[in-house]
């Protein structure tokens, strides 16, 4: 009886073991006949092995000591990137040989929509990089700089009765009724903030109450203070003319914005830009105009 139990006991473990070597076997063959020959790592189009290429919108192209500022064409406020373009090998324009890029003085500008194209690696930092980056093109069509209109907007403002932001450690910005895409605005912020050496805090006046920021009761911000531009276009829409056309002539794509800026301390803390406007040709926004200033 003990030997046909043992017998049974080593008929079992010989088919465990038997079972596990064709798990394993099964396991390896998925691996290496299932794994494709291109892959997608980032959500973008996929070009070599490995490798994707997404679009972006340039914020700031930064210049040989600090990174451009990017953000990803209809991503959200997490989508925002920084990268040195002059440390990238391969950057193209779009349209242009080597050759005639290499005769041109050019450089890239913010507004400028750009395909990068790296290894599909992200590090996990605010904002996000790439991992190795292999090409940048500068594309033809698409250009926008709304951006750095607004990025603008919000210097000139921070110099205008400067003792309201003087001194501050936080710094709020509120682009929310704006018509920048959700990532834009972020990068505008982070620009924005950059430019004087503070992380700044997205959100509006009262988001920025309910996470402790501002003291809603009191009605200020003691250490810091809130930049917000909003757009009214629909309240009042711009008008403006067209220059004369001839016949056949392509007509330019013209658009307007009307926008308020202001920068919040507190109840008797503030300074505003109102009935703001700008206008633009094919996405290059002009020098924006000023209704009115304001204090209180």
């Amino acid at each position: 009886m003990k030997k046909w139990c043992l017998f049974l006991s080593l008929y079992f473990c010989l088919c465990l073991l038997a079972a596990c070597a064709g798990g394993d076997i099964s396991a390896a063959g998925a691996d290496s006949g299932g794994t494709p020959s291109e892959e997608t790592q980032a959500g973008g189009e996929t070009t070599e092995p490995g490798q994707v290429t997404e679009t972006f919108r340039l914020v700031d192209a930064g210049d040989s000591g600090q990174p451009a500022i990017l953000a990803k064409a209809d991503g959200t406020s997490g989508d925002v990137y920084t990268l040195d373009l002059f440390g990238v090998e391969n950057v193209t324009l779009e349209g242009y040989t080597a050759e005639e890029m290499a005769a041109m003085d050019w450089s890239p500008v913010a507004g400028a929509l750009v395909e990068v194209t790296w290894n599909g690696t992200v590090l996990e930092s605010y904002p996000a990089q790439f991992g190795e980056v292999t090409a940048v093109r500068i594309l033809e069509d698409g250009f926008n700089d709304l951006c750095r209109l607004y990025r603008d907007v919000l210097n000139d403002l921070w110099e205008a009765d400067p003792g309201l932001n003087d001194g501050i450690t936080e710094l709020g910005v509120d682009l929310s009724e704006t018509s920048l895409p959700e990532s834009e605005r972020a990068a505008v912020a982070y620009a924005f903030g950059m430019d004087h050496g503070l992380m700044p805090v997205e959100g509006t006046y009262q988001e920025l109450v309910d996470q402790g920021y501002i003291d809603g009761e009191e009605l200020f911000w003691e250490d810091g203070c809130l930049f917000s531009i909003k757009e009214t276009q629909d309240e009042d829409p711009v008008v403006f003319s067209l220059p004369s056309i001839g016949p056949g002539d392509e007509i330019p794509d013209y658009s307007g914005v009307r926008f308020d800026a202001e920068k919040w301390r507190g109840g008797t803390g503030a300074y505003s830009f109102t009935n703001c406007t700008a206008a633009s040709l094919d996405g290059h926004w002009n020098v924006y105009t000023v209704g009115a200033e304001a204090i209180s």
